[in-house]
């Protein structure tokens, strides 16, 4: 509604300066000005990911100084931050060492975070204790099979209602 009483006023505004166009050719000078407009201010920095990366990456250490280097101020506007990335670093050392029999410790330790998404981890954790345990100690992960699955599925979608199974077949057979 709001959109409409733009349009409006831009019109009108365009009309009393003496435009006698068509208001679909209006419409496109504006939003080829709007596009303009939107592609020459500067991109918006996006820290959310970059932390996210730093956490994650366990090859580099100095987390604290990488997240530091990031920002300046943002250990001190966002403190939990370490708490975070001790959280997962020691979720990710139960997996490294193998070590099922602490995750009870790893949930009682974390249980009372101030994170609403780490309690639904945790709770998603607790659901499936014995799964958890047991990918903690097994070696292995159905990660190769469930890419499979993906690459299956994507080559599905793009083929949906073009061809019949036997293209699929090859499709999934025989990679290009």
């Amino acid at each position: 509604m709001q959109e409409e009483q733009t349009v409006k006023q831009i019109e009108t505004a365009c009309r009393a300066e003496g435009y006698c166009g068509s208001l679909g050719t209006l419409n496109n000078l504006v939003a080829e000005e709007r596009r303009q407009a939107r592609q020459s201010k500067p991109a918006m920095l996006s820290i959310r990911q970059k932390v996210i990366r730093v956490i994650w990456d366990f090859e580099k250490g100095n987390h604290r100084g990488r997240v530091h280097k990031l920002h300046p101020n943002l250990l001190e506007t966002f403190p939990q931050l370490m708490k975070l990335d001790e959280l997962v670093h020691s979720f990710r050392e139960l997996f490294n060492k193998k070590k099922a029999e602490n995750l009870m410790d790893w949930i009682a330790t974390y249980k009372q975070v101030d994170f609403s998404f780490v309690q639904s981890f945790i709770q998603g954790v607790i659901q499936d204790l014995s799964a958890v345990k047991l990918s903690i100690e097994e070696p292995w992960s159905n990660g190769p099979v469930e890419g499979q699955v993906n690459r299956l599925k994507t080559i599905k979608r793009m083929m949906y209602g073009r061809a019949g199974f036997q293209v699929l077949k090859n499709r999934v057979l025989y990679q290009w």
